[in-house]
């Protein structure tokens, strides 16, 4: 620990230095010192007598009260020699004979060349005397709390580094005490409780503080015991809490409680915000919560959640007190939390599930509500994502005798957990079977009816499409949300027949006739995935930026938005960021049994592997993919599923297994509409068509494709697709090279000037084709695939050019940060959360976080609060 001095100076007390420099320059007078207890009053005086020392003063001090009417009598008998400072401290425990002594002595001091500096803590004693001093002049000193800044600085000095939010808000329970900030410092520094890192200091939190909590432990049995048990019950309200909520909870009022709140604010246990009461600290909080026996504690939080529910207030605040304090049997509280799981089922389903649950826990098995409370238990475990135990709940239940209405709920959960688990043909007889049933809820029917026909697209797409399309020719009226899963439907299935036009039209009207947000945003998502397959990447991620930013955080929707942006990432060239977004949606789909979602993840894992030379991950996500791929078709296409399969055998078991897999397992590959949703498919199976010598089955891809463009002459991604198939076909190099002018995206870019350039070798252009090879290497590399890098490189090897190493970036500092990563850096030194800057780029917060874990690497970092800090410094 250092001193705490800055240039000899004692922080915060610069003015009162100065002061009494002042009156040391005059030579005589008085200087009276008031200040509370630690505030620095013995420190100051020290400083003066050092510093009339210096100037030649003769400093004369007492030892202690005791010793104080002994100077006073030497100082009365002789005469000084020169300048003499005489030092008098506590005269608050002075004896009235020492007071009265110097009462008699001061009015003679401007006559003789002798500064007098008392000191006492105001309001404890001599107030007479320092009355008195002060009518005839005397220059008055009253040491108050330190400022925060200076308390910063202060903190600065002891610690080593500038504090960070979270260790000022702990020092500031000092309320600017010198002695209580130094002991605290103390107390946190030898339980090693602070970190200094870059010149910035902070808490650790993973350690038991014991001497600090010791210390804050006294300082709160320090206060009366009316003030102690109005903070207890204050801590169950919260960290924060508003005064008129503490008043009613004790039956009392703020006025008569205004002393008490008076004293804990004196004391820093308490500060005051704009609208209410605060602890100063989680630590301080915690300390007065765990001071509270555990039995009164839940009596008090449910005496809490009763008190908010009578008024009316939020049920959601009321259940976080009565998840602490509900007991079995107990209705009131248990339907508050019902209330509460219910209120937000949709925004905060993992909060609604918890709820809910605990409501069941404690409602008793004879209880006439206990279907009621299954039933909202099993809904918010859907959506939470927890299906497995939502299905078994409902079942439970269902095996019991359970009346019709409850019972078509807890089937339609049951409907709702087999489609997400891919068991459509299950997910199909259930709601089927429920829609036939008479007395179906009304309020029931349209979400069946949804269930029904999404379950009809994995399983039977002629049934799927003869439903889909009544629908919509029945419907009169506004838009809804069985309209809107209809017109998807269709969409979904017109996308698979290679009727991208169409298939775009019905997705956009589907999106728009959506008018709940529990719906899982399946519409916009959809549309999402035919504008990113045409490479209309600024309106798919538009999408999807309205999809993340839709006020349902149900886990279905959050994992099926991951998996389509992890697609239109990899189509756009974003591979490193393709791959983080579709391994947290293939963990989080296994672990919540979302196993309809894991092909997608799959599929976009095995292209990245394949693309970055991991051939035996991209053979194992495939072959993991494979048993997937009948089971979907909702999200994208089969042929998506299928062409990734060839791809990867291709790579891995040669060319004749790859036509051997599209002829005998996938024979409607190249005539589906693949081409539509991955336009550079196109070239592709012509190259692999060329170099197994089959010309017809280059002939039937290079029609499929340019019947598609004819078709369909708005989409530019379509029409490049189809003139770089011709253009391999017909060996024909102009019309390569203006596909690759007209490509879309990076990969399509990529492989058409890789086709340009063989095509220029084999007609012994060797400067054109190294130009064509060299423009295809950059972009591969830009995109990240460094398998085809490496192929590239292998082919101009080959003409005898030798490519210098790719620059290589620093690896650390500022200017190691790619744009993206800059990007999000300036925005976390803005003050953006992961979500906010997920917002802003397009991207999940896997993704955000993925690039943050990057930036504090490079920039040997460890917290956010560096990296503005580190910024700040480096502009």
């Amino acid at each position: 620990m250092v001193s705490g001095n800055r240039d000899g100076v004692f922080r915060g007390r610069e003015e009162e230095h100065e002061l009494l420099s002042g009156v040391l320059d005059a030579g005589t007078g008085v200087v009276l010192v008031d200040g509370a207890a630690g505030t620095g009053k013995t420190r100051l005086l020290a400083e003066a007598a050092a510093l009339a020392a210096r100037r030649g003063f003769e400093v004369a001090t007492a030892r202690d009260e005791l010793d104080q009417p002994f100077l006073l009598a030497r100082l009365a008998e002789r005469q000084p020699q020169r300048p003499t400072l005489v030092v008098l401290d506590d005269l608050h425990l002075a004896e009235p004979g020492t007071l009265a002594a110097l009462r008699a002595l001061l009015p003679g001091a401007a006559r003789e060349k002798v500064v007098w500096l008392l000191a006492r803590r105001r309001g404890e004693g001599a107030d007479r005397l320092f009355a008195a001093a002060a009518a005839r002049g005397a220059v008055r000193i009253e040491l108050r709390p330190l400022t925060d800044d200076v308390v910063a600085g202060l903190v600065a000095d002891l610690v080593g580094g500038a504090p960070d939010h979270d260790l000022r808000a702990l020092a500031s329970t000092a309320r600017g005490n010198p002695a209580a900030l130094i002991g605290l410092l103390t107390a946190l520094s030898e339980d090693g409780q602070v970190q200094v890192s870059g010149g910035h200091a902070s808490l650790r939190g993973d350690r038991s503080p014991r001497r600090t909590e010791a210390l804050l432990r006294d300082r709160v049995c320090s206060l009366s015991g009316k003030t102690r048990h109005v903070l207890q019950v204050a801590s169950v309200l919260g960290p924060r809490f508003e005064p008129g909520d503490l008043a009613e909870m004790l039956a009392s009022s703020t006025a008569i409680l205004l002393p008490a709140l008076d004293e804990a604010i004196g004391a820093g246990v308490v500060t005051s915000l704009d609208d209410r009461l605060a602890f100063r600290h989680e630590l301080v909080w915690r300390l007065v919560a765990d001071s509270v026996p555990a039995p009164v504690r839940r009596a008090l939080h449910r005496e809490a959640g009763e008190m908010l529910l009578r008024r009316g207030d939020s049920a959601v605040t009321a259940a976080q007190h009565l998840l602490h304090g509900a007991q079995r049997g107990d209705v009131r509280s248990i339907d508050g939390l019902v209330a509460a799981a219910k209120a937000v089922l949709w925004n905060a389903p993992q909060a609604a599930a918890e709820l809910a649950v605990r409501a069941l826990e404690l409602t008793d098995q004879a209880s006439a509500s206990l279907v009621h409370r299954t039933v909202v238990a099993a809904r918010a475990l859907t959506a939470a994502g927890r299906l497995t135990a939502a299905q078994a709940l409902a079942q439970d239940a269902l095996s019991r005798q359970v009346s019709p209405e409850p019972a078509a709920e807890l089937r339609h959960c049951v409907a709702t957990t087999t489609l997400l688990g891919a068991q459509h043909a299950e997910s199909v007889e259930i709601s089927e079977t429920l829609l036939a049933e008479p007395g179906l809820l009304p309020e029931l029917v349209p979400w069946v009816e949804i269930t029904r026909m999404l379950a009809l697209l994995g399983h039977d797409r002629r049934r799927a499409e003869e439903l889909a399309g009544s629908v919509v020719r029945a419907h009169t009226g506004s838009p809804d949300d069985v309209l809107a899963t209809a017109l998807a439907v269709l969409a979904a299935i017109a996308r698979d027949a290679g009727q991208p036009g169409a298939a775009l039209e019905l997705a956009r009207e589907a999106a728009q006739s959506v008018t709940s947000y529990d719906l899982c945003a399946y519409p916009q998502l959809l549309l999402a995935t035919l504008h990113s397959g045409l490479r209309e990447f600024a309106e798919a991620d538009s999408v999807v930026r309205r999809a993340r930013s839709g006020p349902s955080s149900v886990v279905t929707k959050e994992l099926m938005t991951s998996v389509v942006q992890a697609r239109i990432l990899l189509q756009a060239g974003r591979i490193e960021e393709a791959s983080v977004e579709a391994r947290a949606a293939l963990s989080a789909a296994e672990e919540t049994g979302h196993t309809a979602l894991m092909a997608p993840a799959l599929a976009v894992l095995a292209k990245v592997a394949l693309h970055t030379g991991d051939l035996p991950a991209a053979i194992e996500h495939v072959e993991r993919c494979r048993g997937r791929v009948p089971a979907d078709g909702i999200i994208f296409s089969r042929a998506y599923y299928q062409w990734a399969d060839v791809l990867v055998s291709y790579v891995g078991f040669g060319l004749d297994k790859a036509l051997e897999l599209l002829t005998d397992e996938y024979p409607g590959l190249v005539t589906s509409g693949l081409f539509a949703e991955e336009p550079r498919a196109a070239g592709w199976f012509v190259r692999r068509a060329l170099e197994a010598g089959d010309e017809r089955l280059a002939k039937v891809v290079v029609d499929r494709v340019e019947r598609l463009a004819e078709e369909n002459p708005g989409f530019r991604a379509v029409a490049a697709a189809a003139l770089h198939a011709r253009g391999l076909l017909d060996g024909d190099t102009s019309l390569v090279e203006r596909a690759s002018q007209q490509h879309r995206d990076l990969w399509a870019r990529a492989n058409a000037a890789e086709d340009l350039g063989v095509m220029l070798t084999e007609s012994s252009d060797r400067a054109a084709s190294v130009k064509a090879l060299e423009n295809a290497l950059g972009l591969y590399r830009e995109i990240g695939a460094s398998r085809d890098s490496a192929r590239v490189l292998g082919r101009l090897r080959k003409l005898g050019r030798r490519r210098r190493a790719e620059p290589v970036r620093p690896a650390s500092g500022w200017s190691s940060l790619d744009d993206t990563e800059r990007a999000i850096a300036n925005l976390v030194a803005k003050g953006q959360t992961n979500r906010q800057i997920s917002t802003q780029l397009f991207m999940s917060p896997h993704t955000v976080n993925f690039h943050l874990r990057k930036i504090f690497r490079k920039l040997g970092i460890s917290s956010r609060v560096e990296l503005v800090m580190r910024s700040r410094d480096d502009r």
